[in-house]
């Protein structure tokens, strides 16, 4: 746990609403995908998800 506070805290990312994101995203999430969880990609993927459009560009 300590390793994913300290990532998160090297990527900017809010270590609660990190945290809590995961636990609600966890079960649903497809298994293959499970990188896009982890803090230094989570933001980015956070975004893909509430903007489909962002897609295109990447």
């Amino acid at each position: 746990m300590y390793s994913f506070v300290a990532t998160c805290k090297k990527n900017g990312v809010d270590e609660q609403l990190w945290l809590a994101d995961v636990f609600k995203r966890k079960e649903s999430h497809k298994h293959k995908d499970l990188y896009q969880l982890l803090p230094n990609n989570w933001e980015k993927s956070r975004n893909l998800e509430s903007n489909p459009e962002l897609r295109l560009l990447n």
